[in-house]
């Protein structure tokens, strides 16, 4: 696993150094844009190494990498792409915590619900709003919550970002929620599959048989067997969640890595693009990697695979 998670990290660096390489024509004219002058394409193509070859660019760019310099930013002066990341990650790690948090609560809970319910109703409604919130893209699920929480009933700020805890708490409900969605509709598919399946194996009719009652199995072997995809589920779903993350942020007004990458697009800054975009690359991996070594402690038979 070690092993492959450094191939993909680099493979991760590689695409990353070439983004600015392989745009058509001048990158330091498509950057500058109306802006462009020769002496300021001068300071830019010296800035960004662009006036060496691509071998001498490409050592330079992993020796910063190795000293954590990920050079600065071409639309923020005096500022390092380093110092933007770290200030807007708190906030994105803080929306995507709780929107994982509250998405494996709510899928499982529903997953189980539509599971065992001995009432075919309920699991046709679960089912039907799964596929509801699954097929409603995030952007929506945002401004519709905005719309009901925040202008209808005002419970729930629209927007904002105190920044400090826990004055942050109530502005993280709604993004949470909205980032969630996705994850929390596949959960909850996979948990009642997982359930569904569990209980038709037989060891769970010779139990039942034996007098076992049904809550006595279902917590010793129904739930425990279903929450073992979502651990593979979590790790799969992080990078939608980061990519999610973009838009939820602007909609938002969240001052996070999501809102700084759209800036960056929309400013044609470069280096802070390349930045967001390696270190939500390997957060990506990192995570992954985290969720196989937990799985293997969950379920001995993956220590063997």
């Amino acid at each position: 696993m070690t092993g492959q998670a450094l191939l993909t990290i680099a493979v991760v660096v590689v695409l990353v150094f070439l983004l600015v390489r392989i745009i058509p024509g001048d990158p330091v004219k498509v950057i500058l844009g109306i802006q462009y002058t020769p002496e300021a394409a001068e300071v830019l193509r010296e800035q960004l190494n662009l006036d060496k070859s691509i071998p001498e660019q490409f050592v330079l760019y992993v020796g910063g990498l190795l000293r954590g310099d990920l050079g600065g930013s071409t639309a923020q002066p005096g500022r390092s792409v380093a110092e933007i990341i770290a200030a807007s990650l708190p906030a994105t790690a803080a929306v995507a915590i709780s929107g994982i948090v509250f998405g494996v609560i709510v899928g499982v809970i529903l997953g189980l619900l539509a599971a065992l319910s001995k009432k075919r109703g309920t699991d046709l409604s679960v089912r039907t709003f799964s596929m509801l919130t699954f097929s409603v893209p995030s952007f929506l699920v945002a401004l519709l919550l905005i719309l009901v929480f925040s202008l209808t009933l005002g419970w729930l700020p629209a927007g904002g970002w105190p920044g400090t805890w826990p004055e942050n708490i109530p502005y993280l409900i709604l993004p949470a929620i909205a980032l969630s969605t996705t994850m929390s509709t596949l959960i909850t598919r996979t948990v009642r599959q997982a359930a569904i399946d569990t209980q038709g194996q037989q060891f769970m009719e010779a139990a039942f048989m034996r007098g076992l009652p049904g809550r006595v199995l279902n917590a010793k072997h129904t739930l425990p067997n279903s929450l073992l995809p979502v651990l593979t589920l979590v790790g799969i779903s992080i990078g939608t969640l980061l990519t999610g993350a973009i838009i939820v942020e602007s909609v938002f007004g969240i001052p996070g890595i999501g809102q700084e990458m759209s800036q960056a697009v929309s400013r044609r800054d470069y280096p802070v693009v390349q930045g967001i975009a390696l270190v939500s690359a390997i957060a990506v991996v990192i995570s992954g990697y985290l969720v196989e070594i937990a799985y293997t402690f969950v379920d001995p038979r993956a220590r063997t695979l």
